[in-house]
């Protein structure tokens, strides 16, 4: 039976995001996938921001913050 399991590997170690059942001990083969970038580009380091406005202000209590639970891992 093949099983799937999501993991991180980290400082040479893996992960596993669940502990699969019924299997105790296993051969395992390991596929990186493409890394997904973890940091924020120039571009938006480098900003400065906007100049507030009338239109800005007005909408400003109506803004919410970014949801931090699309950058977990």
């Amino acid at each position: 039976m093949l099983k799937t399991v999501q993991g991180i590997y980290k400082d040479g170690k893996i992960q596993l995001a669940e502990i699969p059942k019924d299997i105790h001990e296993s051969t395992v083969l390991v596929t990186f996938l493409k890394n997904k970038t973890r940091t924020w580009s120039n571009l938006i380091l480098e900003h400065q921001g906007f100049a507030d406005s009338i239109t800005f202000e007005s909408y400003r209590d109506e803004l919410l913050p970014p949801d931090e639970t699309i950058f977990s891992v």
